[in-house]
């Protein structure tokens, strides 16, 4: 099902013995801080590697948590070596990812990780709806009546099944996407196969959530640390909670959650920093 190369990256070179893992998924054409300008705010931040999600071939609603846990834990080796795992972060649907793999390196290392989780919580309607606006409002290439149109399409099938119905509404997105991206082509006037590279992205997108949605979660999750940003009051995903007065885009681009998250990593705040 998968044909990457890689199943990891490094963001940050960083010092030490110790390394720090973090889950995200880029390439939705969000415009969101990521974990490469969190490192850049971090004094002396730890060697830091980036999980790769798998490329789905085929059919991504038959992706499974399982999978995607195993296409990382197998690339682990390789990058980390003996070496121990200092902390896992997580944002947003990564989180439960990030979760899932402190617990198997508890298991591999003797003691688990710290975990850190951004705008942590487990993936809907409404996660997907808020990033393939982001997509379709990306696609400058269209007219504004035509990105419109896609956005009426989007809301009404929304409206139209429930907050949980994640993978149907994820099929027609992916549809109406993909009638986007021939009509982007046909204005660029270039091959169609561009609309395909863009659509495969996007199908990995939802195999990641997908993916996520079907990791069965452990009690140990809730020793975690959440940074929230304050759209995410309260998502009550961990016992600890540390709110910032900051937008969800500029979340991981703040100097003042690095300077919260920077203790956590190093070791010198733990899993119960004060909410």
């Amino acid at each position: 099902m998968f044909n990457n190369e890689a199943s990891w990256s490094r963001i940050h070179a960083g010092a030490g013995a110790d390394v720090v893992l973090a889950v995200d998924f880029y390439g939705t054409g969000r415009q969101e801080a990521t974990f490469r300008h969190l490192c850049d705010l971090l004094p002396d931040a730890p060697e830091v590697w980036h999980a790769v999600p798998p490329t789905a071939d085929g059919d991504w609603a038959a992706a499974t948590g399982a999978g995607h846990l195993r296409w990382w834990t197998e690339g682990l080796a390789e990058v980390v070596g003996e070496r121990r795992v200092r902390a896992v972060v997580g944002y947003c649907a990564g989180s439960v990812f990030a979760s899932a793999l402190a617990d198997g390196l508890a298991e591999r290392q003797g003691d688990r990780p710290t975990v850190v989780l951004f705008n942590p919580g487990a993936p809907g309607v409404a996660t997907l709806t808020r990033d393939f606006r982001g997509l379709v409002e990306g696609m400058d290439v269209l007219t504004d009546e035509e990105r419109s149109g896609m956005l009426t399409e989007m809301e009404e099938i929304q409206q139209a099944h429930a907050p949980d119905a994640l993978v149907p509404v994820a099929e027609q997105y992916a549809a109406l996407y993909r009638k986007g991206c021939e009509l982007l082509c046909q204005r660029l006037e270039v091959d169609a196969e561009l609309g395909d590279e863009l659509a495969a992205v996007l199908h990995s997108y939802l195999a990641y959530l997908t993916a996520a949605l079907d990791v069965p979660p452990n009690p140990a999750w809730r020793s975690a640390t959440s940074i929230t940003s304050r759209e995410h009051r309260g998502a009550d995903f961990t016992e600890t909670e540390r709110g910032f007065d900051v937008a969800r885009a500029d979340l991981l681009g703040s100097r003042d959650v690095a300077a919260a998250v920077g203790p956590l990593l190093y070791g010198q705040g733990g899993q119960g920093a004060d909410q």
